[in-house]
């Protein structure tokens, strides 16, 4: 992942960019345990299930916050909903657990789509939104937040 524009060194993005690391090393746990048999990872169904929940808390961050203020600037209206899809693909092809049909596929998409925000969706709007837009963005994180926290309660 690039440092070039400094999206990933303070602010939502940077906080998201922390979330898709994680996301991108339970992916690799996940994949390697049930393809190559990996054995370092002794619980594939929690490791997986930290990933499903980290996914579905993140995207719900990205699709309240980023997203909502990203879709407004018109070039990036249809890269939103193409983002927006993927979430729901990858809600989808991981809801038959570990041993479901899709799994490589969403790994595969979860990669390419992480990718797509780093390198394409951050650094074009990084320096687009307003700090009222930041502030925004940051308050939907913190609401996700405690909603799941709750939740998780």
């Amino acid at each position: 992942m690039c440092d070039y524009c400094g999206c990933r060194r303070s602010g939502p993005t940077a906080e998201l960019a922390v979330e898709h690391v994680r996301l991108l090393e339970l992916g690799d746990q996940v994949h390697d345990s049930l393809f190559y048999g990996d054995r370092r990872v002794t619980d594939v169904d929690a490791v997986f299930s930290e990933l499903t929940d980290l996914l579905q808390m993140h995207a719900v961050k990205e699709e309240i916050g980023l997203f909502e203020h990203a879709k407004q600037i018109p070039q990036l209206a249809d890269r939103i909903t193409d983002l927006c899809q993927e979430h729901q693909d990858l809600y989808h092809w991981l809801a038959d657990g570990p041993s479901g049909a899709r799994v490589a596929d969403a790994l595969r998409l979860l990669v390419t789509h992480i990718e797509d925000e780093e390198y394409d969706l951050f650094p074009h709007i990084i320096n687009v939104l307003d700090p009222e837009q930041w502030d925004e963005i940051t308050l939907a994180h913190r609401a996700v937040e405690a909603a799941w926290a709750e939740r998780a309660g």
